[in-house]
């Protein structure tokens, strides 16, 4: 070893070897440490797992699935609150090896992309190693047609720039993508059997089945949607037309199309799918209602009135285990598996809009200064046929969390690994929404808070398989769970 006259070691050794002496033991330490078993521990008065990350510096190692081939040449998208990206970091095509620094409002999670594999989206952890999945390539262009007068030449479809694609793998895998200004788009995804629905705003959307990629070559397809329908309708009350009415249209193809009305309570939705559609309005001292419509594929336009009817007043009280009201408290009002409103619990004491005799549920979430927030979720409320409604909700029962680590029947931990997560109940009406976690590097997960409950846990991976657990939370603990993928 070279040393300096004076006979030390030079200050750039002592670095270099303090840097290999870290990565080793942070190599060690992901390998030695021990999967438990199903087991509940404490949570204490604060979170036991950052939700949005940390704000630390983070380094990780890109490899081939299945070997130790390393991935050249890629991308790591630092993702943060609703998946927006907030950074974006480079591996060149000498190393595979990142290095990153979460931002102080990221979410720890990550998308991993480079050429000749498919995305793998992660939480992050330092030193980890990530394994990413030979892929197919998916491509092509989306147009779109025009509706003409009768006995005109239909002209050439046009190209429809932002138009989105969904793409689903039969293994649960999904991304979306959004084609460039020419409506041209290209992915790479697993090699299996897909399917992708294309969306655009002013063309009706459309679902393809069927598709296979194949790993290391590519599947070219181009798409034409239909024109599509135009909504026209007008808002009304109760001898008024409603300005600022609220409007969504939802069908098959889950359009998800809303609007807001303006003069006249007039609004336009264009673009809608030709079959069955339900059409959801609200409008504050009014009962929100939600009619079904057909929506015809031979035709330009529709135009109908919705007439809403004067609701009666409607209190909902939110308190703590100690009787204190909770204002600020979050809440989500859902009827017949759609979410009708979300805001604070303040609001809906002049929102007035819940409909006579009909039934809803309500999911809260109330936050609280350095301590885990309160939970309930499908708390059951039925609006009198007559009369004003009031509901009161305790929320008296700490949550908890899910926790362990995912592996394939080898015993290999996998990252990547999608769980979704969702309550076990009698009344199907008052599950609400599911909620995905993702396995780390070490294929070590964490959840946010639950309500206490069972739950039914689905961890799905595009290339190992897939398992289904049932775990259960106890007020104020952590379920710890080690599941193991089962080949498909």
């Amino acid at each position: 070893m070279n040393r300096s006259e004076n006979g030390q070691i030079p200050f750039g050794m002592i670095l270099l070897l303090a840097f290999v002496l870290l990565s080793v033991s942070g190599f060690l330490v992901f390998n030695i440490a021990v999967p438990k078993s199903t087991t509940m521990t404490s949570i204490g008065k604060k979170s036991v797992y950052r939700l949005f990350g940390e704000h630390t510096s983070n380094m990780g190692y890109v490899f081939e699935q299945g070997g130790s081939i390393p991935v050249l040449n890629g991308t790591v998208q630092i993702l943060g609150p609703n998946n927006t990206v907030l950074d974006i970091v480079s591996f060149d095509k000498n190393e595979n090896i990142f290095f990153l620094r979460i931002p102080e409002n990221g979410t720890g999670l990550a998308h991993i992309d480079a050429p000749g594999y498919y995305r793998l989206t992660t939480r992050l952890t330092n030193n980890g190693f990530y394994k990413l999945g030979k892929s197919g390539t998916f491509s092509g262009q989306v147009r779109g047609y025009e509706f003409v007068l009768q006995g005109r030449k239909l002209p050439d479809p046009k190209p429809l720039p932002g138009a989105t694609l969904e793409i689903r793998s039969a293994n649960g895998w999904k991304r979306t993508i959004t084609a460039d200004q020419e409506g041209r788009f290209s992915a790479e995804i697993p090699p299996m059997q897909f399917s992708v629905i294309v969306r655009s705003d002013t063309h009706a959307n459309a679902y393809f089945d069927d598709l296979t990629a194949i790993k290391g070559e590519t599947l070219g397809r181009d798409f034409i949607l239909p024109a599509g329908c135009i909504l026209e309708g007008f808002a009304i009350g109760d001898g008024v037309t409603l300005e600022g009415a609220e409007v969504k249209v939802v069908n098959a193809m889950l359009d998800n199309s809303e609007a807001t009305a303006g003069p006249r309570g007039k609004f336009n939705i264009p673009g809608l799918s030709e079959g069955m559609a339900t059409v959801q309005i609200k409008y504050p001292g009014y009962q929100e209602y939600s009619w079904q419509i057909i929506i015809p594929g031979d035709k330009i336009g529709i135009r109908k009135p919705f007439s809403l009817m004067p609701a009666q007043p409607f209190v909902l009280n939110i308190q703590s285990a100690n009787g204190l009201p909770m204002g600020d408290a979050m809440v989500r009002l859902r009827r017949e598996g759609r979410t009708i409103h979300h805001s604070k619990a303040s609001e809906f004491t002049n929102l007035n809009i819940l409909q006579s005799g009909a039934t809803y549920y309500f999911d809260i979430t109330a936050n609280r200064k350095n301590e885990a927030p309160l939970l309930t979720t499908g708390q059951v409320f039925t609006m009198p046929e007559e009369g004003p409604g009031e509901f009161t909700i305790l929320l008296d029962k700490e949550p908890g969390t899910f926790s362990g680590r995912v592996s394939n029947v080898n015993g290999m931990f996998l990252p990547g690994v999608v769980l979704n997560i969702k309550a076990i109940v009698a009344d199907e009406s008052a599950r609400a929404p599911l909620r995905r976690v993702l396995s780390d590097a070490g294929g070590v997960y964490q959840s946010d808070y639950f309500a206490p409950g069972k739950y039914s846990i689905q961890a799905t991976h595009p290339q190992w398989g897939e398992n289904v657990v049932i775990g259960e939370i106890t007020p104020g603990k952590t379920t710890e769970l080690w599941i193991s993928l089962i080949p498909r």
